[in-house]
């Protein structure tokens, strides 16, 4: 038995090793640079099909539908730094603060314009410096372990299927960022460790600072760079804590920034239960118990990454007890993980960094010390993937009884082996995923086979469908897609009837077959269950204008565009129903406000109309002004 006896100091981690590496330092780092080049070439490799895919999901909200920087490009930032991430997209300015993504949209966009293309190609570059990066931070932990060390924990990271959502998903820069800057600031904390200089304590700050601009998930790094320090270094509690001290002055900074740039939420702004349903949860204990379940079906995920969906909205994930033998399983494991790692924490014992590593920098994102504006979600798996993904070498190494310290490709076959097998595997299930981030269909549709459950991921499927239907030239195309569209819209509803987008959008489809009674339904539905809901509203005015309800169309289309100024297609509706009713000045005046939005928008009529209009008011000069706009886009008009 003496002789696996030194097999146990493979859990622990070693400050000072008693295996030195015999190689010239010329050497290590020609090796180095090796092991990195094939980490780096790989990750871009492994999603390089990325770059030609479309924006999906809400990539375009931060890119091609940003008017603020569509208009202003870079003269944008200031205003970017003021303000939620939100705020261009539905003006509310509270919620996250994460400056640094659209900030690096604007810049983009000042080169290169609106292009997937280009925003794809470039989070690829982030995540590979990222992958760089992460490479000198886990060479400074295990500084005394061989380079062979780090390579398989980055192989595990960077091909895990639970990435795909950060890399292909163009908005999730931001998790790249966060992970890229937080990192660059550890390696500083190292630094200012072994060296005692001043300035990396300023560098780890300002790292720091920058990651928490692009989001807010590192904030439970203030409590995991001392744990990180005590773990691989000698340093004493004092210099443990002054090593801390960027991050918590940093911490602070941020939060009083935040504070300062955003509004203070109202009742309306406050979570939703169709963004998050442990909102509606009955109490403590049936919101622990379904958090406990969430985590558990993280690890579940990370172990086995399989299937994966964009979207855990309600109801996926349906709420549990704590009394529940899912939440009484994930309790008992997460338990036993918590003390194992508190047992063994001065022993420095790996397996014990792991875990708080990871419970850690979940800790964020588990809606247990705040109720963030999402229920589950694979992007939240990416700083806590890391720790994952040593523990894993570390207990290959210890199954297989290979010492860590000694390791390279010749005699550690069994671990090698097995971690490539892992990382194949991880590859091609990354591969496959890949390709569900292509456009928004084949997300959505990805989506609803995945999770079936969620009302998002079948109304958002629907709305792919309603857009289809819309565009078709062929009616027998157009009847099946809008057939689809409402079968998906009502499996939405099923699941959550009171979300008035779900029965707007089943009801605008009904609009679209001609089967208005229905249309009728779902619109009044939707306008009892949110009265600003402008785009309803406006299709009930459809409803009555197929009616020849001019007097009640016009009263809808009026209602329209007192809550939503830029809606033309409302603006023309509104002229014509007042040419109906004989009131011609207010026609007029409909009619020119939506030529003034956009000229082209409604084609001619909007000038034929009102060229007949004035003729028929007795201004020949008017209209004869307006005939000659009309014959611009239409020669064959004439009065």
């Amino acid at each position: 038995m003496s002789k696996h006896k030194p097999q146990n100091k493979t859990i622990t981690s070693q400050t000072k090793s008693p295996v030195a590496d015999a190689r010239s330092p010329i050497a290590r780092v020609i090796a180095d640079k090796w092991y990195l080049i094939t980490l780096m070439a790989l990750a871009f490799i492994i999603n390089a099909q990325t770059i030609s895919y479309d924006y999906a999901l809400d990539d375009a909200v931060f890119t091609s539908e940003n008017s603020l920087i569509g208009i202003k490009g870079i003269a944008a930032i200031p205003a970017l730094f003021t303000h939620g991430k939100n705020y261009n997209f539905d003006k509310s300015n509270t919620g996250s603060y994460r400056p640094l993504l659209p900030v690096s949209f604007a810049i983009e966009h000042h080169f290169f314009g609106f292009n997937p293309a280009v925003s794809h190609f470039i989070n690829l570059v982030f995540f590979c410096l990222l992958i760089m990066v992460l490479f000198k931070l886990l060479r400074w932990i295990f500084r005394d372990y061989p380079v062979h060390l780090p390579f398989l924990v980055l192989l595990l990271f960077e091909l895990h299927p639970i990435h795909t959502e950060v890399v292909a998903n163009v908005k999730s820069r931001d998790e790249i960022l966060s992970l890229l800057f937080t990192a660059l600031s550890m390696i500083q904390s190292f630094k200012y460790i072994d060296t005692n200089k001043n300035k990396h304590l300023i560098l780890s700050g300002l790292y720091f600072f920058i990651a928490l601009l692009a989001k807010e998930s590192p904030l439970c790094f203030v409590a995991i760079v001392p744990i990180m320090l005590y773990f691989f270094t000698n340093a004493k509690p004092m210099k443990l804590l002054i090593a801390g001290i960027p991050y918590f002055i940093m911490s602070v900074v941020f939060v009083i920034m935040r504070t300062g740039f955003l509004d203070k939420p109202s009742a309306t702004s406050k979570v939703q239960i169709t963004e998050n349903f442990l909102v509606a949860a009955s109490g403590f204990s049936q919101k622990l118990g379904t958090v406990l379940w969430i985590q558990l079906k993280y690890l579940i995920l990370l172990i086995f990454p399989h299937p994966l969906s964009y979207d855990y909205s309600y109801n996926q994930v349906p709420l549990v007890g704590l009394t529940d033998y899912k939440a009484l399983i994930s309790l008992v494991i997460i338990s036993g993980l918590l003390i194992y790692a508190v047992v063994n924490f001065k022993r420095k014992n790996i397996f014990s960094f792991c875990i708080l590593f990871y419970f850690l920098s979940m800790s964020i994102t588990s809606n247990l010390l705040v109720e963030i504006g999402a229920t589950m979600g694979e992007r939240f798996l990416f700083i806590p993937s890391l720790a994952f993904c040593i523990a894993v070498v570390f207990l290959i190494a210890w199954v297989a009884k290979v010492d860590l310290r000694t390791i390279n490709l010749t005699n550690s076959t069994a671990l090698t082996f097995t971690v490539f097998i892992i990382s194949l595997l991880y590859g091609i299930k990354t591969v496959a995923r890949n390709e569900d981030w292509k456009n928004n269909f084949t997300l959505f549709t990805s989506g609803v086979e995945t999770t079936p459950n969620s009302w998002r991921t079948q109304d958002y499927l629907g709305m792919e469908y309603e857009k289809m239907a819309v565009a078709d030239k062929d009616p027998l195309a157009m009847k099946k897609d809008a057939d689809e569209a409402i079968g998906l819209f009502r499996k939405s509803i099923d699941i959550y009837p009171p979300k008035a987008d779900a029965q707007a959008d089943l009801g605008a489809v009904y609009l679209l077959v001609n089967n208005n009674d229905s249309a009728i339904a779902h619109l009044e539905y939707a306008v009892k269950l949110n009265p600003k809901l402008s785009s309803a509203i406006a299709n009930i005015g459809m409803v009555y204008l197929r009616r020849v309800d001019f007097p009640q169309a016009v009263n809808y289309f009026l209602e329209t565009v007192s809550l939503d100024s830029t809606n033309i297609l409302a603006e023309f509706n509104l002229a014509y129903g007042y040419s109906q009713v004989g009131k011609y000045d207010s026609a007029i005046y409909y009619f020119k406000r939506s030529m003034a939005l956009d000229p082209e928008y409604s084609g001619h009529k909007a000038f034929d109309n009102t060229a007949i209009l004035f003729s028929m008011t007795g201004k020949p000069d008017s209209a004869k002004k307006y005939e000659a706009l009309a014959r611009e886009r239409n020669p064959a008009f004439k009065l």
